[in-house]
């Protein structure tokens, strides 16, 4: 296959292309804000004791709320197939 020289239409519209985006990639970029991240400076940091909690949770259950395992019924019903 020989490729033949393009119209000078579309070396003008490739020329306009190529400037323009090297115009586009020169533009300087917004800078980005930060501040949102709260991060504290180096110098400023202090060591704050922290409060241990004591506060004690009963992990008890009450007798009326436990479950009975004589009382569960501990069959299946049966199930039954029909083959064809």
């Amino acid at each position: 296959m020989k490729l033949r020289r393009p119209r000078n239409s579309t070396l003008f519209s490739i020329l306009v292309f190529v400037v323009s985006f090297g115009f586009w990639l020169g533009q300087p970029q917004p800078v980005k804000n930060y501040s949102y991240v709260n991060i504290p400076e180096l110098s400023s940091t202090t060591t704050v004791p922290v409060a241990v909690e004591t506060t004690v949770v009963e992990t008890t259950v009450p007798t009326e709320t436990t479950i009975d395992p004589m009382m569960v019924e501990t069959t299946l019903p049966t199930e039954t197939t029909v083959v064809p």
